[in-house]
């Protein structure tokens, strides 16, 4: 029998977070850099970050970002904001640099690795015996953004799936999974 959810089911990643979800606020922040120095440091960073995010439970949130962030226009950063065991990216952009003042844009994702972890359970919590899931990529926490996952399973058949975002609930990128080959 292949692989047959409900069309369009809804998954989320970060569930743990539903409750008492901390908000990311504001999708641009700003920091400032030493005289002569051209970067943000990771912990400036980080700290930056973790300032916006706000709500009942955001001092259980942990930001951790890959290095330090270049002071130039269209430089990036990917940080992970991580709560009760699960996560998601956070990628800065620098928007503007006028002066020690850096402007940057912030956009969630999900990695193709959390991604490939949420298709699974979806389907594992329906009765499926998966045998592996690859996403050709992250989902950028964006409404009407989709990544392509291929899913292995050894009672149901293989299926192709696009996971879709539904919608961002502060730190929460909800998405939904319909099969699309089966």
């Amino acid at each position: 029998m292949p692989m047959s959810p409900r069309p369009a089911a809804r998954a989320s990643l970060l569930t743990a977070l539903i409750l008492a979800v901390p908000l990311l606020g504001a999708c641009s922040g700003e920091v400032s850099v030493g005289s002569g120095d051209p970067t943000v440091t990771q912990a400036e960073l980080e700290k930056a970050v973790a300032a916006r995010i706000t709500g009942e439970d955001a001092d259980q949130v942990e930001v951790v970002c890959q290095d330090d962030l270049t002071a130039e226009v269209g430089a990036t950063q990917d940080c992970k904001a991580t709560a009760a065991g699960t996560s998601t990216g956070i990628r800065l952009t620098v928007d503007a640099v006028e002066g020690e003042e850096v402007e940057f844009s912030q956009t969630l994702f999900i990695s193709e690795t959390e991604l490939a972890s949420g298709v699974d359970s979806y389907f594992t919590d329906q009765g499926i015996e998966v045998t592996g899931v690859t996403c050709d990529g992250e989902l950028i926490g964006e409404e009407g953004e989709s990544a392509m996952c291929e899913v292995t399973s050894s009672s149901d058949g293989d299926a192709t799936v696009r996971a879709t975002t539904s919608d961002v609930d502060g730190l929460t990128v909800n998405f939904s999974i319909e099969v699309v080959e089966a």
